[in-house]
């Protein structure tokens, strides 16, 4: 998919069902599309994940080639923040102004970057729990009951853990719980 080699685990993790659901050409563009999206910045599997959250369902997409007209859409809706245009630079300050960076409470570039990333991760998990829900109904679980009864189960209890461990990890920890 990549003439230069950079597709690693991750990001072929996140581009495996792309291929299975809309194949091989979708997937290529998709890859592509994001790689061009993102300009001189890496592509990673967050990125990649980001983009899959937001594609049509296969019968929606009539041409590989309508896959960046809804990343650009999706980036500029707010959905796929990651996929936009990086921010412009912000001037230097003249030396004669308070210089904002050595103050205290002050954000850096990096803090402002990693709060950033984790909106993307957090975002893409949301996508990813979305798709969960819809997916996972009473139908399929008995249906995965019925056929594989000691793999549905496990299959079931495992789903049921990752969503509590998920739910304790972004529980409110700052003493306004309830305050959403």
């Amino acid at each position: 998919m990549s003439p230069i080699g950079d597709i690693n685990e991750g990001r072929a993790r996140e581009l495996a069902p792309v291929l299975k659901e809309y194949g091989p050409e979708v997937t290529t563009t998709l890859y592509r599309e994001v790689k061009e999206l993102r300009g001189d910045r890496q592509v990673t599997a967050a990125d990649l994940s980001e983009a899959r959250a937001v594609l049509p369902p296969p019968k929606h997409l009539a041409r590989p080639d309508q896959v960046r007209d809804v990343l650009t859409v999706a980036a500029a809706e707010g959905r796929a923040p990651r996929l936009a245009p990086p921010a412009p630079e912000v001037p230097a300050q003249a030396a004669d102004e308070h210089q904002a960076d050595e103050d205290e409470g002050s954000v850096t570039r990096d803090q402002v970057d990693e709060g950033a990333e984790a909106i993307a991760i957090l975002e893409a998990a949301v996508a990813q729990q979305r798709q969960i829900y819809d997916r996972v109904d009473g139908g399929t679980l008995a249906a995965a009951l019925l056929y594989g009864p000691g793999r549905g189960d496990h299959l079931r209890r495992e789903l049921r853990q990752y969503a509590q461990r998920t739910a304790y990890r972004a529980r409110d920890t700052s003493g306004d719980q309830g305050n959403d």
